[in-house]
């Protein structure tokens, strides 16, 4: 009688910068899986200090990878993914530190990607952690001037069994197999915060790998958790990284015409913010991020 397959090993990479409290969950939170083939790889992102004690004191067995400063999410990751793909890792399981994972989510998730080899990306529902019966996320859509998020805010798909197919999903979970980062590369750098997962992912698709969410799973997220104490910074970031993406994906004639059309897409997006929390600190740094973003492109 043959031996059984071995699951293949899967190393799963949480970024520390800021949040120690929320660190912990998400490391308690995956002391729990029931997956028998995994590790666990922990970034000191330019964390301080006595955080990071506080976590080596209280998570003796887990390695800390560290960076010396922050080098924003693509940085950090990739200076994890480089050392994991060193190994024999066949999956990296990426995770924001501000979310906590069920028991069987690397169970589920890895089944899946053998069942379906033509997925490369492959993230778990994500679940609002002050809303828990509402979406954080499934998904996106990727057109030549916007992306459309998919699940936000609306009401969870608990009897939804089926893999959802999208342009891109968010590296708040997202597990990728080897075969992507092999084929594809790491993240790209030049993003620093947001976009770099979307960016991946529209790549990936650009390489024949498919991009899924799967919804038979979920992990609780705490949106925006390690932005939250800076305001305004989280949304320059957002704009930044918005006028590169696109510049970097789009054609000649779709930038001409975003160009064209982006001091209405800035005032709309102002004044929604005013009106909904009266306040122009997030506003003032989207439109300041993509004229930094935009100044960048043009150099």
């Amino acid at each position: 009688m043959p031996e059984p397959t071995p699951a293949p090993l899967v190393t799963i990479i949480v970024l520390h910068w800021r949040g120690v409290d929320r660190t912990t969950a998400c490391l308690h939170s995956l002391a729990t899986l029931a997956y028998p083939n995994y590790r666990v790889l922990l970034v000191d992102n330019g964390a301080l200090p006595h955080e990071m004690q506080q976590l080596r004191q209280t998570f003796p067995d887990v390695p800390v990878l560290q960076t010396h400063r922050n080098l924003g999410f693509a940085g950090g990751v990739n200076a994890a993914l480089r050392q994991t793909l060193a190994g024999t890792s066949s999956y990296v399981l990426l995770l924001n530190n501000d979310t906590l994972v069920p028991a069987d989510l690397l169970t589920r998730l890895i089944a899946v990607m053998q069942q379906h080899p033509q997925v490369g990306i492959l993230t778990p529902k994500l679940r609002r952690a002050d809303a828990p019966h509402r979406l954080a996320g499934l998904g996106c859509r990727v057109t030549w001037y916007d992306v459309v998020p998919s699940g936000w805010n609306t009401p969870d798909t608990a009897d939804e069994q089926q893999l959802l197919y999208f342009d891109a999903v968010f590296g708040s979970a997202m597990l990728i197999s080897r075969a992507v980062l092999a084929q594809v590369g790491l993240f790209d750098e030049r993003f620093f915060f947001y976009y770099e997962d979307i960016d991946l992912c529209v790549r990936a698709r650009q390489h024949g790998f498919q991009i899924a969410c799967d919804p038979a799973v979920s992990v609780v997220h705490a949106v925006a958790a390690s932005t939250r104490r800076a305001p305004g910074l989280r949304m320059f970031y957002m704009g930044r990284s918005r006028r590169l993406f696109f510049y970097k994906h789009q054609s000649l004639l779709a930038r001409i015409a975003m160009l064209a059309t982006e001091p209405i897409h800035l005032v709309r997006v102002a004044w929604a913010h005013w009106r909904q929390v009266g306040d122009m600190t997030d506003a003032l740094g989207y439109v300041s991020g993509n004229l930094v973003g935009l100044v960048q492109t043009l150099q």
